[in-house]
């Protein structure tokens, strides 16, 4: 069973790139040519599950895409950090992924004789902007003088990974990438998106990608995702994005004002239900699991008639009845 995203990061990143349209654009846009040439990408396929394991997951995402490297079968191993700083030890995390893709493929075809290629790929996504500073190839963490290295050849493995440095791509860069819009706007709120309070302008820019989006397929759930994570790790008053609603296409406007109003009601409730649970707790004493369910599942119109009733309620029974 594939792993659920543990946090806003994690579950941005798999909402977007997780359809391999999306996904295709930026592996094009990061892959050495050769790599892009020898692909076929009508073949790529995300695969189940995760290889991150629960304890990192704030800081890693990750996705395995199947698809055909010159006819045979190859894994494309996507993983995006998305912690401020570099992870020294990155190549040694990558090859025990890569060691773990090969033993669940021998799980699974236990008669094989082969293994498949995984190609690694890292998006470095430093919500503080610090470019990336850490090795690159494996081979650049062992305790040996280059000369050695040399000498050694190919008896130590070297394993590289492809980096994408998000802090090393301005957003005019981006812009010329041949991506699809959700992409672009999903690599430019990954980077800069977490405690701004500028993002109704910084996002200016975007405003044509926003619209394209909101005409594709998949356009209202996309949309729907970038104002979840925007109000989720961002700290922009919201009415600083009227200027960049304004110059949306209307059906953009439409989703994003309307997913923008009922993200703000639901924390409003949230809100509400974790006061009454604390003013409950303090009336009643140790409050049973499923009434913090009771009260967290209400309606607005109800915690607004418990949170009268508790003035006067001598028991638990009568606040919520």
């Amino acid at each position: 069973m594939a792993e659920q995203p543990s946090n806003p990061h994690d579950a941005f990143a798999r909402h977007i790139l997780g359809r391999t349209v999306n996904a295709a654009s930026e592996l094009r846009a990061v892959l050495p040519e050769h790599i892009v040439q020898r692909a076929n990408w009508n073949t790529l396929r995300l695969l189940p599950g995760s290889y991150v394991s629960p304890q990192l997951r704030s800081r890693y995402s990750d996705l395995p895409f199947s698809v055909e490297l010159d006819g045979d079968d190859a894994i494309i191993y996507v993983l995006i950090e998305h912690q401020s700083s570099s992870d020294h030890l990155m190549p040694l995390r990558l090859m025990e992924y890569m060691v773990n893709i090969w033993t669940r493929y021998v799980d699974a075809y236990p008669k094989t004789r082969t293994l498949p290629i995984v190609v690694p790929v890292v998006i470095h996504a430093s919500p503080r902007g610090h470019r990336w500073a850490a090795p690159t190839e494996l081979s650049q963490l062992f305790a040996a003088s280059v000369p050695l290295l040399d000498s050694l050849g190919d008896v130590v493995p070297r394993m590289r990974f492809i980096l994408d440095d998000m802090a090393s791509v301005d957003l005019a860069e981006l812009q010329k990438r041949p991506l699809t819009p959700a992409v672009r706007v999903m690599l430019f709120l990954q980077r800069h998106a977490s405690g701004r309070t500028d993002l109704g302008i910084t996002m200016m820019p975007l405003v044509p990608d926003l619209s394209a989006m909101a005409e594709s397929p998949d356009g209202d759930r996309d949309l729907q995702a970038v104002v979840t994570y925007i109000m989720t790790v961002g700290e922009t008053d919201p009415s600083d994005f009227d200027p960049l609603i304004e110059r949306l296409e209307p059906r953009a406007k439409e989703v994003i004002v309307t997913t923008g109003e009922m993200l703000r009601a639901e924390g409003e409730a949230k809100g509400e239900a974790n006061l009454l649970i604390r003013l409950l707790g303090r009336k009643f004493g140790e409050l049973s699991e499923s009434t913090i369910r009771q009260v967290r599942a209400a309606s607005p119109g109800e915690l607004h008639r418990w949170a009268d009733q508790i003035l006067t309620a001598s028991t638990i029974e009568d606040t919520l009845a």
